[in-house]
């Protein structure tokens, strides 16, 4: 009997080492794999700061035509405010995305205000120069290569034994630079 007890508890200690061993190498892979992924999110942010640059100079010619209580002047500045802000990825995506709509419409509302038409520096700004900066800034965030990674990331972490243990002990999938999908409503 003392041998078979031996060789119980020898077992149990060998399954707890190789169960540890599994769980810490999982645990340092994914976490070192995520890592990377989160330096990636360091280009993103370079471009939305860009991009409320090209929106701050938006707002800055707006602000010599337009009354700051204007509905777009003060949606423009909600949005360029929430890319700045510590609001998670999808949250920030959606204000890209009414950024983009609403800086549009404001420069369309630009163009034809009598005071921009007849000042040639601004005009200039409104019809060339910050729609051309508006469409650069929202391709460069579009393309950046964060969302690919934290996809990639996720699909894998997902798909993989060590990556359920991994998620297990902590590791979360990264956000992506998505505008949250509306909840389907079921009947």
């Amino acid at each position: 009997m003392h041998k078979k007890s031996m060789a119980l508890i020898a077992f149990v200690l060998m399954a707890a080492l190789v169960l540890t061993a599994l769980s810490w190498g999982a645990w340092k892979h994914w976490s070192a794999q995520r890592e990377q992924v989160d330096q990636t999110l360091g280009t993103l942010s370079d471009m939305l700061t860009t991009r409320r640059e090209v929106i701050a100079n938006t707002l800055t010619v707006a602000a010599r035509h337009l009354p700051k209580d204007d509905a777009l002047i003060v949606e423009v500045e909600k949005d360029k405010d929430l890319l700045a802000g510590t609001q998670s990825l999808p949250l920030k995506a959606e204000a890209n995305e009414r950024l983009s709509q609403n800086a549009r419409e404001l420069l369309v509302k630009l163009a034809v205000t009598p005071s921009v038409v007849s000042d040639v520096r601004d005009s200039m700004y409104v019809n060339q120069m910050l729609p051309q900066a508006l469409e650069q800034s929202a391709s460069m965030v579009q393309e950046a290569a964060y969302n690919t990674q934290a996809e990639s990331f996720n699909r894998r972490i997902s798909e993989s034994f060590s990556g359920s243990l991994a998620k297990f002990l902590g590791v979360r999938p990264a956000q992506q630079f998505l505008p949250m999908q509306p909840q389907e409503v079921k009947p």
